[in-house]
């Protein structure tokens, strides 16, 4: 029988030609195709120095020659917004100090995301081919994307400045004696959620009401260059001593627990004022209409004190081109605000009584202080970037 030599060399001519090309082609690759990973840093940050020491020689080690390291310091407004586009791409609400973006198709945030995660997301990146749309160059809206994010920070500033008012000790200390009154006037079950309702549908819509105007008086000076950085520094340096105080207040109060160690609460003239008007307001002929005049007339009078954090929150809103949404903003801060003063009266309503309230009311100014100093740093900071 005659073996066909010929044919038998073709065939494997054939083969050592098409592997030949297949690990050219390979080698031209490095083996594997090259991916991006793109490093978003600040300098100094504990997990980024994690980072640098731990994941990073791990990584070249074992995916040499495989990928390309780009570094952003996000620092830099330019990287900052590309960060802030990848984050909405992948749609990442939480800010961590260091972050990472794999090829265009995985987003790793955080240090101990990126520690456990990030070889098998550049394996997993390898294994796939290239995406069909160009990954690395990121060009924004700069500014869609800035304000964006300011719309969202001044959203959760709000919110919080809301309840931070509302557990405000002047509010609360305020409302625990009126809820004594109505306990001593014999005002319990329905008749106390009544009475409550009105009276905190009276608070809120008073506070509305101040926060408007309050809102465009303080608009006047956005309207001019020079009074609004007059005002901002002015508001800056005003918040920087309020927090200051309600540092102090929290710590002399903590250590003495005396009223008098305050300083930053109503004048005992005002709050005499405040529980006459109330005691009229529960003799009044009709008892839900006094309630709701006693809200109104304690709103009015407590604004002297509420005022602390209530201004800065709207001057926060001054501070961009909210034009459409500075209603929606105000009136979330006065459903947020509400909410502590609902809760006492639902407490109230379950048979809380007067002393558990005094109790609650003393336990609730160290950290209603601290809250408020967090708050005011939080806002001078603020008014400084936006």
């Amino acid at each position: 029988m005659h073996f066909p030599y010929r044919q038998a060399a073709l065939i494997i001519f054939a083969l050592a030609f098409f592997h030949a090309g297949v690990f050219a082609a390979a080698d031209g690759a490095g083996g594997l195709r090259k991916i991006t990973v793109e490093y978003y840093f600040q300098p100094g940050c504990a997990e980024c120095e994690l980072i640098d020491n731990n994941v990073l020689p791990s990584l070249e080690e074992r995916f040499s020659g495989l990928y390309d390291l780009k570094k952003y310091d996000i620092g830099v407004k330019d990287n900052f917004i590309r960060l802030a586009t990848r984050q909405d791409r992948f749609g990442i609400t939480s800010n961590e100090p260091v972050s990472m973006a794999v090829d265009g198709r995985f987003f790793l945030n955080g240090y101990k995301n990126i520690e456990s995660q990030l070889p098998s997301k550049i394996d997993e990146a390898l294994s796939l081919p290239p995406l069909a749309e160009e990954v690395a160059p990121v060009k924004p809206d700069a500014n869609a994307v800035l304000e964006s994010r300011s719309e969202k920070i001044t959203l959760a500033a709000v919110l919080a400045a809301g309840l931070v008012d509302g557990i405000n000790p002047c509010v609360f200390s305020t409302l625990v004696f009126f809820l004594s009154l109505l306990a001593v006037s014999g005002v319990t079950g329905r008749k106390l959620l009544l009475v409550g309702s009105v009276y905190c549908l009276a608070c809120f819509l008073s506070y509305l009401a101040l926060g408007f105007g309050l809102f465009r008086f303080i608009k006047l000076f956005s309207e001019y260059r020079m009074l609004q950085s007059v005002f901002g520094g002015a508001m800056i340096i005003a918040l920087v001593v309020l927090a200051f105080l309600s540092f102090r207040d929290a710590w002399l109060y903590g250590k003495t627990g005396s009223p008098g160690s305050v300083t930053l609460q109503l004048p005992d003239s005002l709050k005499k004022i405040i529980h006459g008007m109330m005691r009229k307001g529960l003799h009044y002929r009709y008892l839900v209409p006094g309630a709701f005049l006693v809200g109104v007339a304690v709103t009015a009078v407590e604004s002297v004190c509420t005022g602390q954090v209530y201004v800065p929150a709207l001057a926060l809103l001054t501070q961009k081109s909210l034009a459409s949404k500075w209603l929606l903003y105000i009136l979330l801060y006065n459903v947020m605000f509400i909410i502590p003063l609902l809760a006492l009266f639902a407490l109230a309503f379950t048979g809380m009584n007067s002393a558990k309230f005094l109790e609650l009311s003393r336990r609730n100014v160290v950290p209603a202080k601290i809250a408020m100093g967090l708050f005011f740093i939080a806002m001078a900071l603020l008014i400084m970037l936006l």
